[in-house]
């Protein structure tokens, strides 16, 4: 666990210094948090929420996307605090969906077995989810509001928020990981050309501060445009050698594993291989039909 439970991103924005999962809250007459991390960091970060809110609660949890690192401990900690979930229309019928729930919380048990938590929590469909779209506007306060913006490719049910009038933009994983060595790391697991248009789309907004889903924020509008400019550069080398190595074999499984070994000997996460493993070889085959397989 973090030595401090949270600390102040920017005024009235606060960050859960939960290792590898970064939560952000923002206070105002309507608090807000943005996604829920896994399933095994529900206890850390409910005692994290009260140490910041005291008496307080959460109004919503705003889900960027359905996977289950993003939205593993909502239903467990929706049961205690009964706040709103908004999300994509995709992420809403995702969560609703008997078999991605079970697989969703499939996931999170073997999160929990690497991190050696014996607990018997699970997770479970959440409740009173709201669905929103491109441009619709969450109010925080009169003032305060979070603006939505479609960013697929990541996943097809991903959307960035962004904070009004502060401009601070919470992307999920639209716009990469950090891995432990510094280097950005592209997830464009569901379309590449969605994914690289999305990081376009992420760059447009001009943003102060990129509050990174996994383990670091970016602050000031240059360094924000840099990060989202070296993603959109790794994106496009990793595109190159996929289809470098499509061009040899289209064994995706094979391809994958030697990307896993070379591209990601430092993982962002800590979590199951599996759930890399769904990931890399998600972008090999996004590559194969979008640019090598002939119609």
């Amino acid at each position: 666990m973090s030595p401090r439970p949270f600390y102040e991103l920017a005024a009235g924005v606060f960050v859960l210094d939960i290792p590898m999962f970064p939560l952000y809250v923002i206070r105002g007459q309507r608090n807000a948090m943005i996604d829920c991390a896994v399933l095994a960091k529900a206890g850390e970060i409910e005692t994290n929420l009260s140490a910041l809110l005291g008496d307080e609660r959460l109004a919503m949890v705003l889900l960027t996307h359905s996977h289950y690192d993003h939205a593993g401990a909502c239903s467990l900690l929706q049961e205690k605090s009964a706040f709103q979930i908004i999300a994509s229309r995709r992420t809403r019928d995702i969560l609703e969906n008997d078999k991605a729930v079970a697989f969703i919380d499939d996931l999170n048990q073997k999160f929990k077995a690497l991190a050696n938590d014996r607990s018997d929590s699970v997770f479970t469909k959440p409740r009173d989810i709201r669905a929103v779209g491109e441009n619709d506007r969450i109010p925080l306060s009169p003032a305060r509001y979070l603006e939505v913006h479609e960013t697929p490719g990541h996943t097809r049910c991903s959307i960035s928020f962004l904070l009004r009038p502060e401009n601070i933009l919470f992307a999920g994983d639209a716009a990469g990981v950090v891995e432990k060595s510094g280097r950005v790391k592209p997830l464009f697991l569901s379309s590449y050309s969605q994914y690289e248009a999305s990081l376009g789309k992420l760059l447009g907004l001009e943003a102060e501060v990129l509050a990174l889903a996994h383990n670091t924020a970016v602050r000031g509008k240059d360094r924000v445009r840099e990060f989202l400019a070296a993603s959109l550069a790794e994106t496009r080398r990793l595109k190159e050698q996929i289809i470098d190595r499509l061009g040899q074999s289209v064994d995706f499984t094979g391809i994958a594993e030697k990307i896993l070994e070379e591209e990601y000997s430092s993982p962002a996460l800590m979590g199951p291989r599996e759930a890399l493993m769904i990931n890399v070889t998600a972008m090999v085959k996004s590559v194969y039909h979008e640019f090598v397989k002939i119609p």
